[in-house]
């Protein structure tokens, strides 16, 4: 007892001295890690960073912990979210005269304008970050320079094969230069892969070929974004070819990956391609399908790129107004280029007030009628059981009152104690908790609820989340993934399918409508 003691009281007066240890540099190479594994990972560890960091005054660590935060924002296409961040790495940097930080800043900031179009600012911002780093010749300064020119190749197109090859080839040199050899791999892998997609553009297959090898050589099995990546692109390569069976096969391998860890952007350019190499197939089923995959990846993004573009411009009219106020001339074409602005600015605005009008509209709607539950469709899966059991269909089950009287009773009890939010729940365990068979169970269904087995758990759910949504603001603060969890989803992507399904609109659109009711 004594020992214990001891031990309790020296465990005591050495935590404090253990929680100042705070490895700053380890645990920001860990979280750069995880972001091309998963960013939601990455953004736990930034979190506590950047908490530290504030704490024990390190402005480098939280300009960088930013940026990072801006980079996982771009790989789940939150533009606004990502241009945030780079502004805060950049203020925090500009005030601690932090090159490295600037240059990160500007590089993340660069990007994600040429991601939304804005190609004179994504260009201003990427040789503004060169510029921070051109004499730096550290590991960090070879390896941020590398990245900034893989930046430039973005909003560069394909007959610039000229400036891309230039830019390409530097990044390469760049990376080539850094001493740590675990890290000067890990940064040709994007290189190589990027360098193998521009010799794909100008049909150079066999130089393609060997950028891609040396890129699947290095990469390791855990870096998620740069395989699907490699992936994607050799399927490009493969498209380029005319060898549409070999696109779509790496072309689905990249979309797993892409799919599996949240990387939207990626999964926005990969179901377009596969659209087109279905079409050289002529499978108008699958073309289709990733069609309409990659159109709806770009709506649920699209309002969000458009919040963006709408605060980068509205931001860069104020600072082109104060400049012209300080300026004792006015010259034809600056005039041109504001009237252009705000004109932009209008048809923006004008969409959205659209958007948000229409979505208002109809959760006014819900709000004071609740949600229209959908028709009965026929589930293939309860109509096989039914055959196996010997059986046409569920309304040709004979069921006794008492029997029938019985089941109401018990899914009565599983409504109202919201065993329909388990994760758990099937077909068949809920026949055993009410101790009756799947085809008695599903009659009872058809003919109360008008639903297959699923329609009834998916509207119960759904349901349930619309009426906390509507009753408890709290609700409205949580992220989606949340939502899917509280309702037993297996992932954010089928609950918000099945929530646009039934409701009429992603989930994210009606919590905001149901906001500014």
């Amino acid at each position: 007892m004594k020992k214990k003691l001891i031990f309790f009281f020296f465990l005591m007066i050495s935590m404090p001295a253990l929680s100042q240890s705070f490895d700053f540099e380890s645990r920001y190479k860990y979280a750069r890690i995880l972001s091309s594994k998963n960013p939601d990972s990455s953004e736990i560890v930034l979190n506590h960073i950047i908490e530290a960091a504030q704490k024990e005054n390190q402005p480098k660590y939280l300009a960088k912990a930013y940026y990072l935060k801006s980079y996982n924002s771009y790989l789940r296409s939150d533009a606004k979210s990502s241009l945030n961040f780079a502004e805060k790495a950049l203020h925090i940097a500009d005030q601690n005269d932090y090159a490295i930080g600037k240059a990160l800043a500007y590089r993340m900031q660069g990007t994600q304008y040429a991601k939304l179009g804005l190609l004179k600012e994504a260009s201003q911002s990427l040789n503004n970050a060169i510029s921070e780093v051109a004499e730096d010749h550290t590991d960090e300064g070879h390896e941020l320079k590398g990245m900034i020119y893989n930046s430039f190749l973005i909003f560069l197109n394909t007959e610039e094969y000229g400036k891309k090859e230039y830019y390409s080839t530097h990044a390469i040199q760049e990376f080539q230069k850094i001493k740590n050899a675990t890290r000067r791999n890990e940064l040709l892998v994007s290189a190589y892969t990027n360098i193998g997609y521009i010799l794909s553009e100008v049909k150079k297959f066999d130089q393609s070929k060997s950028y891609f090898r040396k890129a699947l050589a290095l990469v390791g099995n855990e870096n998620y974004y740069l395989k699907s990546s490699i992936l994607h692109d050799i399927g490009y390569s493969f498209s380029e070819q005319d060898k549409p069976d070999s696109a779509v096969s790496y072309f689905r391998k990249a979309l797993k990956i892409a799919e599996a860890y949240g990387f939207n952007e990626k999964k926005i350019e990969i179901t377009k391609n596969l659209e087109k190499a279905y079409e050289k197939l002529n499978d108008a089923g699958n073309s289709q399908k990733y069609k309409l995959k990659h159109l709806e990846l770009k709506d649920s993004v699209a309002y969000n790129q458009k919040m963006a573009v709408n605060e980068t411009l509205s931001a860069k009219e104020k600072n082109f107004d104060q400049k012209l106020n300080d300026s004792y001339t006015i010259s034809k074409g600056l005039i041109v280029v504001c009237i252009a602005l705000v004109g932009l600015l209008a048809i923006i605005s004008f969409l959205i007030i659209r958007i948000r009008k229409k979505h208002k509209e109809k959760v006014s709607e819900i709000y004071i009628k609740g949600i229209t539950p959908v028709s009965y469709e026929e589930d293939p899966q309860e109509s096989a059981e039914d055959k196996t059991n010997g059986n046409n269909s569920s309304s040709a089950v004979k069921i006794s009152p008492e029997a029938e009287e019985n089941i109401l009773a018990g899914l009565k009890i599983f409504e109202e104690n919201l065993h329909f939010n388990s994760k758990n729940i099937t077909h068949y365990n809920l026949a055993t908790k009410l101790n009756v068979n799947t085809k008695y169970l599903s009659a009872v269904i058809r003919k109360h609820k008008n639903f297959n087995f699923n329609q009834y758990i998916n509207y119960l759910r759904i349901n349930y989340i619309v009426d906390q949504l509507k009753n408890d603001p709290e609700y409205r603060k949580y992220k989606i993934n949340h939502l899917a969890e509280i309702t037993g989803y297996s992932s954010h992507s089928a609950f918000s399918l099945e929530f646009k399904k039934i409701v009429g609109m992603h989930p994210s659109a009606f919590i905001k409508a149901l906001k500014d009711i």
